[in-house]
Protein backbone atom coordinates (compact mmCIF):
# COMPACT_ATOMS: atom_id res chain seq x y z
CA UNK A 1 0.00 0.00 0.00
CA UNK A 2 1.33 3.60 -1.03
CA UNK A 3 2.34 5.79 1.76
CA UNK A 4 -0.39 8.24 0.70
CA UNK A 5 -3.25 5.78 1.73
CA UNK A 6 -2.09 6.36 5.52
CA UNK A 7 -3.52 9.61 7.84
CA UNK A 8 -1.08 12.76 7.54
CA UNK A 9 0.35 12.22 11.17
CA UNK A 10 1.07 8.28 10.71
CA UNK A 11 2.80 9.64 7.39
CA UNK A 12 5.18 12.14 9.70
CA UNK A 13 6.41 9.38 12.02
CA UNK A 14 6.72 7.36 8.97
CA UNK A 15 9.06 9.57 7.72
CA UNK A 16 11.12 10.38 10.98
CA UNK A 17 11.38 6.47 11.51
CA UNK A 18 13.00 6.57 8.19
CA UNK A 19 15.08 9.51 8.93
CA UNK A 20 16.06 8.02 12.60
CA UNK A 21 19.32 6.15 11.30
CA UNK A 22 20.75 9.05 9.47
CA UNK A 23 20.72 11.42 12.28
CA UNK A 24 21.72 8.98 14.68
CA UNK A 25 24.56 8.29 12.28
CA UNK A 26 25.57 12.13 11.73
CA UNK A 27 25.69 12.74 15.35
CA UNK A 28 27.84 9.91 15.79
CA UNK A 29 29.90 11.11 13.25
CA UNK A 30 29.80 14.60 14.80
CA UNK A 31 30.69 13.48 18.66
CA UNK A 32 33.50 10.99 17.11
CA UNK A 33 35.13 14.45 15.35
CA UNK A 34 34.85 16.35 18.78
CA UNK A 35 35.91 13.91 20.63
CA UNK A 36 39.23 13.04 18.80
CA UNK A 37 40.27 16.52 18.40
CA UNK A 38 39.59 17.12 21.34
CA UNK A 39 41.86 14.16 22.59
CA UNK A 40 44.76 15.64 19.82
CA UNK A 41 44.61 19.43 21.46
CA UNK A 42 44.60 17.76 24.62
CA UNK A 43 48.11 15.83 23.68
CA UNK A 44 49.43 18.57 22.24
CA UNK A 45 48.80 20.78 25.09
CA UNK A 46 50.04 18.25 27.87
CA UNK A 47 53.12 18.00 25.49
CA UNK A 48 53.70 21.81 25.86
CA UNK A 49 54.04 21.46 29.59
CA UNK A 50 56.78 19.23 29.58
CA UNK A 51 59.67 21.47 30.87
CA UNK A 52 62.56 22.54 28.51
CA UNK A 53 65.10 20.87 30.57
CA UNK A 54 63.57 17.45 30.60
CA UNK A 55 64.79 17.35 26.76
CA UNK A 56 67.44 19.49 26.52
CA UNK A 57 70.25 17.07 26.44
CA UNK A 58 68.52 15.02 23.80
CA UNK A 59 67.45 17.94 21.72
CA UNK A 60 70.88 19.40 21.77
CA UNK A 61 71.91 15.86 20.52
CA UNK A 62 69.35 15.67 17.72
CA UNK A 63 70.52 19.31 16.59
CA UNK A 64 74.04 18.24 16.66
CA UNK A 65 73.18 15.27 14.75
CA UNK A 66 71.16 16.86 11.90
CA UNK A 67 73.70 19.05 11.18
CA UNK A 68 76.16 16.35 10.46
CA UNK A 69 74.36 16.55 6.62
CA UNK A 70 72.74 19.33 4.90
CA UNK A 71 68.73 20.22 4.44
CA UNK A 72 68.27 17.98 1.94
CA UNK A 73 70.72 15.19 0.21
CA UNK A 74 70.64 12.22 -1.55
CA UNK A 75 71.57 8.68 -0.31
CA UNK A 76 72.17 7.39 -3.52
CA UNK A 77 73.66 9.59 -6.60
CA UNK A 78 71.03 10.17 -9.63
CA UNK A 79 67.80 8.54 -7.82
CA UNK A 80 65.29 11.26 -6.74
CA UNK A 81 63.53 8.78 -4.28
CA UNK A 82 66.67 9.04 -1.97
CA UNK A 83 66.62 12.43 -1.01
CA UNK A 84 66.24 12.81 2.77
CA UNK A 85 64.41 15.93 3.95
CA UNK A 86 66.12 17.40 7.00
CA UNK A 87 64.91 20.69 6.45
CA UNK A 88 61.32 19.69 7.74
CA UNK A 89 62.57 17.71 10.66
CA UNK A 90 65.03 20.58 12.22
CA UNK A 91 61.59 22.73 12.15
CA UNK A 92 59.28 20.54 13.49
CA UNK A 93 62.28 19.68 16.84
CA UNK A 94 62.53 23.54 16.73
CA UNK A 95 58.56 24.06 17.07
CA UNK A 96 58.75 21.38 19.73
CA UNK A 97 61.31 23.02 21.68
CA UNK A 98 59.38 25.86 21.95
CA UNK A 99 56.47 25.14 23.10
CA UNK A 100 55.49 27.69 26.29
CA UNK A 101 54.77 25.83 29.19
CA UNK A 102 53.21 28.99 30.65
CA UNK A 103 50.63 29.57 28.72
CA UNK A 104 50.75 26.27 26.11
CA UNK A 105 47.27 26.64 24.39
CA UNK A 106 48.70 29.67 22.95
CA UNK A 107 52.09 28.15 22.10
CA UNK A 108 50.61 24.98 20.78
CA UNK A 109 48.29 26.86 17.84
CA UNK A 110 50.82 29.52 16.44
CA UNK A 111 53.95 26.73 16.85
CA UNK A 112 56.64 29.31 16.54
CA UNK A 113 60.25 28.43 16.29
CA UNK A 114 63.68 30.22 15.79
CA UNK A 115 64.76 31.40 12.54
CA UNK A 116 67.51 32.88 10.70
CA UNK A 117 67.75 33.89 6.98
CA UNK A 118 71.76 33.83 6.81
CA UNK A 119 72.24 29.95 7.12
CA UNK A 120 69.70 26.50 6.79
CA UNK A 121 67.61 25.21 9.34
CA UNK A 122 69.82 22.76 10.98
CA UNK A 123 72.27 25.03 12.10
CA UNK A 124 69.02 27.61 12.88
CA UNK A 125 68.19 24.57 15.62
CA UNK A 126 71.33 23.92 16.72
CA UNK A 127 71.81 28.05 18.07
CA UNK A 128 68.26 27.80 19.42
CA UNK A 129 69.46 25.27 21.74
CA UNK A 130 72.47 25.72 22.83
CA UNK A 131 72.26 29.34 22.93
CA UNK A 132 68.77 29.48 24.23
CA UNK A 133 67.61 32.05 21.52
CA UNK A 134 63.73 32.59 21.20
CA UNK A 135 61.15 31.80 18.70
CA UNK A 136 60.53 34.40 16.27
CA UNK A 137 58.78 32.54 13.52
CA UNK A 138 55.12 31.37 13.77
CA UNK A 139 54.13 27.95 11.53
CA UNK A 140 50.07 28.16 12.49
CA UNK A 141 48.48 26.55 9.77
CA UNK A 142 49.34 22.93 10.91
CA UNK A 143 48.53 21.62 13.66
CA UNK A 144 51.73 19.88 14.06
CA UNK A 145 50.62 16.45 16.13
CA UNK A 146 53.93 15.28 15.45
CA UNK A 147 55.70 17.71 17.55
CA UNK A 148 53.99 16.51 20.41
CA UNK A 149 55.53 13.33 19.63
CA UNK A 150 58.84 14.74 19.32
CA UNK A 151 58.76 16.83 22.44
CA UNK A 152 57.56 13.80 24.83
CA UNK A 153 60.43 11.24 22.76
CA UNK A 154 63.07 13.66 23.70
CA UNK A 155 62.46 13.57 27.13
CA UNK A 156 64.67 9.54 26.80
CA UNK A 157 66.19 9.81 23.62
CA UNK A 158 67.19 11.71 20.62
CA UNK A 159 66.08 11.77 16.88
CA UNK A 160 68.77 8.63 15.88
CA UNK A 161 66.67 6.80 18.50
CA UNK A 162 63.38 8.19 17.01
CA UNK A 163 64.89 7.18 13.31
CA UNK A 164 65.22 3.55 15.14
CA UNK A 165 62.19 3.45 16.77
CA UNK A 166 60.10 4.64 13.69
CA UNK A 167 61.71 1.14 11.44
CA UNK A 168 60.98 -1.16 13.99
CA UNK A 169 57.35 0.05 14.08
CA UNK A 170 57.21 0.12 10.22
CA UNK A 171 58.20 -3.06 10.06
CA UNK A 172 56.18 -4.61 13.22
CA UNK A 173 52.79 -3.10 11.81
CA UNK A 174 53.02 -4.09 8.24
CA UNK A 175 54.12 -7.74 9.18
CA UNK A 176 50.66 -7.25 11.54
CA UNK A 177 49.02 -6.24 8.39
CA UNK A 178 50.52 -8.71 6.08
CA UNK A 179 50.27 -12.16 8.53
CA UNK A 180 46.56 -11.02 8.83
CA UNK A 181 45.89 -10.62 4.95
CA UNK A 182 47.98 -14.14 4.61
CA UNK A 183 46.38 -15.68 7.11
CA UNK A 184 42.81 -15.42 5.71
CA UNK A 185 44.21 -15.73 2.10
CA UNK A 186 43.77 -12.18 0.72
CA UNK A 187 46.74 -13.07 -1.17
CA UNK A 188 46.74 -10.42 -3.51
CA UNK A 189 46.29 -7.98 -0.63
CA UNK A 190 49.22 -9.38 0.68
CA UNK A 191 51.64 -9.29 -2.38
CA UNK A 192 49.96 -5.82 -3.67
CA UNK A 193 51.00 -4.48 0.23
CA UNK A 194 54.46 -5.45 -0.47
CA UNK A 195 54.64 -3.80 -4.11
CA UNK A 196 53.27 -0.81 -3.00
CA UNK A 197 55.38 -0.52 -0.52
CA UNK A 198 58.22 -0.92 -2.38
CA UNK A 199 57.54 1.47 -5.30
CA UNK A 200 56.86 4.06 -2.32
CA UNK A 201 60.67 3.13 -1.74
CA UNK A 202 59.64 2.23 2.24
CA UNK A 203 63.45 1.71 2.53
CA UNK A 204 63.90 5.31 3.06
CA UNK A 205 60.71 6.64 4.95
CA UNK A 206 62.50 5.82 8.85
CA UNK A 207 65.24 8.24 7.61
CA UNK A 208 63.47 10.99 7.75
CA UNK A 209 60.04 12.22 10.46
CA UNK A 210 58.47 13.95 7.86
CA UNK A 211 57.80 10.98 5.44
CA UNK A 212 56.79 7.96 8.48
CA UNK A 213 53.52 9.52 10.18
CA UNK A 214 51.28 8.41 7.27
CA UNK A 215 53.63 5.00 6.97
CA UNK A 216 52.29 4.53 10.12
CA UNK A 217 49.03 5.50 10.31
CA UNK A 218 48.17 3.15 7.03
CA UNK A 219 48.82 -0.52 8.41
CA UNK A 220 46.76 0.50 11.91
CA UNK A 221 44.17 1.57 9.68
CA UNK A 222 44.32 -0.75 7.47
CA UNK A 223 44.74 -3.72 9.81
CA UNK A 224 41.23 -2.55 11.86
CA UNK A 225 39.34 -2.07 8.55
CA UNK A 226 40.46 -5.80 7.41
CA UNK A 227 38.85 -7.03 10.47
CA UNK A 228 36.11 -5.43 10.78
CA UNK A 229 35.01 -6.47 7.41
CA UNK A 230 35.86 -10.00 7.83
CA UNK A 231 33.33 -9.93 11.03
CA UNK A 232 30.87 -8.42 8.98
CA UNK A 233 31.11 -4.76 10.99
CA UNK A 234 31.26 -2.71 8.51
CA UNK A 235 28.95 -0.23 9.86
CA UNK A 236 32.20 1.02 11.97
CA UNK A 237 34.25 1.62 8.93
CA UNK A 238 32.83 4.98 8.47
CA UNK A 239 34.09 5.98 12.09
CA UNK A 240 37.74 4.46 11.58
CA UNK A 241 38.04 6.17 8.33
CA UNK A 242 37.05 9.47 9.95
CA UNK A 243 39.32 8.72 12.88
CA UNK A 244 41.93 8.39 10.14
CA UNK A 245 41.96 11.51 8.50
CA UNK A 246 41.81 13.41 11.51
CA UNK A 247 44.84 11.46 12.89
CA UNK A 248 46.78 12.31 9.05
CA UNK A 249 46.09 15.84 9.26
CA UNK A 250 46.79 16.08 13.01
CA UNK A 251 50.35 14.54 11.96
CA UNK A 252 51.32 14.39 8.48
CA UNK A 253 53.46 17.47 7.21
CA UNK A 254 51.79 17.71 3.68
CA UNK A 255 53.73 14.37 2.45
CA UNK A 256 51.58 11.84 0.79
CA UNK A 257 48.40 12.16 3.27
CA UNK A 258 46.27 9.87 0.73
CA UNK A 259 47.84 6.65 1.29
CA UNK A 260 46.04 6.76 4.51
CA UNK A 261 42.89 6.65 2.54
CA UNK A 262 43.55 4.53 -0.55
CA UNK A 263 45.48 1.79 1.15
CA UNK A 264 42.86 1.04 3.55
CA UNK A 265 39.54 1.50 1.39
CA UNK A 266 41.35 -0.41 -1.27
CA UNK A 267 42.44 -3.21 1.37
CA UNK A 268 38.39 -3.03 2.54
CA UNK A 269 37.09 -3.33 -1.13
CA UNK A 270 39.51 -6.35 -1.73
CA UNK A 271 37.85 -8.26 1.22
CA UNK A 272 34.23 -7.10 0.81
CA UNK A 273 34.87 -8.81 -2.99
CA UNK A 274 36.15 -12.23 -0.96
CA UNK A 275 33.10 -12.58 0.48
CA UNK A 276 29.51 -13.90 -1.16
CA UNK A 277 28.00 -10.67 -0.39
CA UNK A 278 29.92 -8.66 -2.41
CA UNK A 279 28.01 -6.32 -5.26
CA UNK A 280 29.08 -3.62 -7.22
CA UNK A 281 25.90 -1.44 -5.56
CA UNK A 282 27.39 -2.57 -2.28
CA UNK A 283 31.14 -1.57 -3.22
CA UNK A 284 30.44 1.78 -4.69
CA UNK A 285 28.48 3.02 -1.34
CA UNK A 286 31.12 2.04 0.58
CA UNK A 287 34.14 3.36 -1.05
CA UNK A 288 31.85 6.82 -1.12
CA UNK A 289 31.10 6.59 2.31
CA UNK A 290 34.54 6.02 3.69
CA UNK A 291 35.74 8.53 1.19
CA UNK A 292 33.51 11.32 2.53
CA UNK A 293 34.63 10.30 6.23
CA UNK A 294 38.29 10.44 5.87
CA UNK A 295 37.08 13.45 3.94
CA UNK A 296 35.37 15.00 6.53
CA UNK A 297 38.12 14.38 9.03
CA UNK A 298 40.85 15.41 7.34
CA UNK A 299 38.71 18.56 5.87
CA UNK A 300 37.45 19.56 9.54
CA UNK A 301 40.47 19.46 11.19
CA UNK A 302 42.17 22.18 8.73
CA UNK A 303 38.96 23.94 9.64
CA UNK A 304 38.88 23.66 13.09
CA UNK A 305 42.95 24.06 13.61
CA UNK A 306 42.22 27.57 11.75
CA UNK A 307 39.33 29.01 13.89
CA UNK A 308 40.88 27.57 17.10
CA UNK A 309 44.02 29.69 16.07
CA UNK A 310 42.49 32.83 15.42
CA UNK A 311 39.75 32.58 18.58
CA UNK A 312 42.75 31.78 20.54
CA UNK A 313 44.75 34.18 19.23
CA UNK A 314 42.47 37.19 18.34
CA UNK A 315 43.22 37.81 15.03
CA UNK A 316 42.65 37.10 11.39
CA UNK A 317 44.61 34.69 9.87
CA UNK A 318 42.89 33.96 6.96
CA UNK A 319 45.24 35.98 5.21
CA UNK A 320 48.19 34.22 6.14
CA UNK A 321 46.34 30.63 5.27
CA UNK A 322 44.95 31.66 2.01
CA UNK A 323 48.33 33.50 1.15
CA UNK A 324 49.88 29.48 1.65
CA UNK A 325 47.18 27.72 -0.34
CA UNK A 326 47.58 29.70 -3.01
CA UNK A 327 51.28 29.05 -2.98
CA UNK A 328 50.87 25.35 -2.68
CA UNK A 329 48.29 25.63 -5.55
CA UNK A 330 49.79 28.09 -8.20
CA UNK A 331 52.44 29.72 -6.64
CA UNK A 332 56.15 29.94 -6.53
CA UNK A 333 56.95 28.46 -9.50
CA UNK A 334 54.98 30.10 -12.49
CA UNK A 335 51.77 28.05 -12.67
CA UNK A 336 51.60 28.52 -16.40
CA UNK A 337 54.97 26.59 -16.88
CA UNK A 338 53.25 23.60 -14.76
CA UNK A 339 50.82 21.21 -16.17
CA UNK A 340 49.24 18.43 -14.47
CA UNK A 341 50.92 16.51 -16.54
CA UNK A 342 54.40 17.72 -15.58
CA UNK A 343 53.54 17.25 -11.86
CA UNK A 344 52.55 13.68 -12.46
CA UNK A 345 55.28 12.84 -14.37
CA UNK A 346 57.65 14.09 -12.01
CA UNK A 347 56.10 12.16 -9.33
CA UNK A 348 56.25 9.02 -11.33
CA UNK A 349 59.48 9.48 -12.13
CA UNK A 350 60.47 9.05 -8.45
CA UNK A 351 58.56 6.18 -8.33
CA UNK A 352 60.68 2.30 -7.87
CA UNK A 353 61.87 1.60 -10.20
CA UNK A 354 61.25 4.11 -12.48
CA UNK A 355 63.20 6.13 -10.50
CA UNK A 356 66.56 4.06 -10.20
CA UNK A 357 68.48 5.22 -13.17
CA UNK A 358 68.25 3.71 -16.59
CA UNK A 359 68.25 0.44 -15.62
CA UNK A 360 65.15 1.41 -13.46
CA UNK A 361 63.20 3.17 -15.96
CA UNK A 362 63.62 -0.47 -18.40
CA UNK A 363 62.21 -2.68 -15.62
CA UNK A 364 59.83 -0.28 -14.87
CA UNK A 365 58.62 -0.68 -18.60
CA UNK A 366 58.91 -4.25 -18.35
CA UNK A 367 56.50 -4.60 -15.62
CA UNK A 368 53.91 -2.43 -17.37
CA UNK A 369 54.36 -4.51 -20.94
CA UNK A 370 54.16 -7.77 -18.60
CA UNK A 371 50.91 -7.33 -17.31
CA UNK A 372 49.26 -5.97 -20.65
CA UNK A 373 50.48 -9.28 -21.95
CA UNK A 374 49.05 -10.88 -18.55
CA UNK A 375 45.51 -9.31 -18.71
CA UNK A 376 44.72 -9.67 -22.49
CA UNK A 377 46.19 -13.41 -22.90
CA UNK A 378 45.23 -14.72 -19.29
CA UNK A 379 41.79 -12.72 -18.91
CA UNK A 380 39.19 -14.15 -17.34
CA UNK A 381 35.53 -14.19 -18.51
CA UNK A 382 32.36 -12.68 -17.24
CA UNK A 383 34.41 -9.23 -15.81
CA UNK A 384 32.26 -6.59 -14.68
CA UNK A 385 32.94 -2.93 -15.21
CA UNK A 386 32.97 -2.00 -11.73
CA UNK A 387 36.10 -4.73 -11.45
CA UNK A 388 37.85 -3.04 -13.05
CA UNK A 389 35.97 1.27 -12.68
CA UNK A 390 36.12 1.04 -9.06
CA UNK A 391 39.62 0.24 -8.37
CA UNK A 392 40.38 2.77 -11.24
CA UNK A 393 38.76 5.63 -9.10
CA UNK A 394 40.91 5.02 -6.05
CA UNK A 395 44.13 5.10 -7.60
CA UNK A 396 43.14 7.72 -8.94
CA UNK A 397 42.73 9.92 -6.30
CA UNK A 398 46.48 11.00 -6.03
CA UNK A 399 46.17 12.21 -9.72
CA UNK A 400 43.69 14.65 -8.15
CA UNK A 401 45.82 15.64 -5.59
CA UNK A 402 48.36 16.15 -7.83
CA UNK A 403 46.22 18.04 -10.12
CA UNK A 404 45.13 20.53 -6.75
CA UNK A 405 48.01 20.93 -5.11
CA UNK A 406 49.74 21.65 -8.33
CA UNK A 407 52.90 23.49 -7.22
CA UNK A 408 53.63 21.88 -4.11
CA UNK A 409 53.30 18.28 -5.85
CA UNK A 410 55.93 19.29 -8.89
CA UNK A 411 58.25 20.48 -6.90
CA UNK A 412 58.31 18.02 -3.54
CA UNK A 413 58.02 15.38 -5.92
CA UNK A 414 61.18 13.20 -4.03
CA UNK A 415 58.65 12.65 -0.96
CA UNK A 416 54.67 13.32 -3.04
CA UNK A 417 55.30 10.79 -4.91
CA UNK A 418 54.62 8.00 -2.24
CA UNK A 419 50.66 8.89 -2.55
CA UNK A 420 51.03 6.77 -5.71
CA UNK A 421 51.54 3.55 -3.22
CA UNK A 422 47.58 3.79 -3.58
CA UNK A 423 47.87 3.64 -7.58
CA UNK A 424 50.10 0.45 -7.40
CA UNK A 425 47.70 -1.45 -5.21
CA UNK A 426 44.88 -0.20 -7.25
CA UNK A 427 47.09 -1.59 -10.44
CA UNK A 428 47.64 -4.75 -8.53
CA UNK A 429 44.18 -5.11 -7.16
CA UNK A 430 42.91 -4.85 -10.74
CA UNK A 431 45.50 -7.41 -12.78
CA UNK A 432 44.60 -10.34 -9.65
CA UNK A 433 40.45 -9.78 -9.98
CA UNK A 434 40.38 -10.00 -13.70
CA UNK A 435 42.80 -12.40 -14.54
CA UNK A 436 42.66 -16.39 -14.12
CA UNK A 437 44.94 -15.98 -11.78
CA UNK A 438 42.63 -14.34 -9.24
CA UNK A 439 40.02 -16.64 -7.77
CA UNK A 440 36.27 -15.67 -8.47
CA UNK A 441 36.06 -12.62 -5.72
CA UNK A 442 31.82 -13.42 -5.71
CA UNK A 443 32.83 -17.35 -5.03
CA UNK A 444 32.96 -17.67 -0.90
CA UNK A 445 36.09 -19.01 0.59
CA UNK A 446 36.27 -22.79 1.23
CA UNK A 447 36.92 -23.79 4.50
CA UNK A 448 39.15 -26.65 5.50
CA UNK A 449 37.12 -29.25 7.19
CA UNK A 450 37.40 -29.60 11.23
Amino acid sequence: MSDTYYPIEVRVNMERHRLLPYVTAGLRYILVFAAAAAVCLVILVLSAMIPARCLYDNMLSSAGKLCENEVFFDLSDDIPASRIDRYADSILLNIAYHFDGSDPLRSVMLSEYYFSDHQNENKNLLDAVRDGLPANKEYLRYWHGSAAVVRAAHCFTDIRGMYIIGAAALVLLNGALLYVLIKHRLYAGAAGTVCALAAAGIWYVPLSLEYIWVFLIVPVISLISVRLTLSGSTDMLGVLFMISGIVTNYLDFLTAETVTLTIPLLLTVYTMRTGAAAGAKREALTVLRLCCAWGAGYAGMWLLKWLLAAAVLGEDIMPYVIGHISERTAGGIASNQIGIFSSFARNLGCLFPFGYTGAGVFAGIALILAAAYICFVYRRKGIRPSDILIYAVIGAVPLFRYAVLLNHSYIHCFFTYRALAGTTLAVYLTISGITVFGRDKHEPRKRKKT
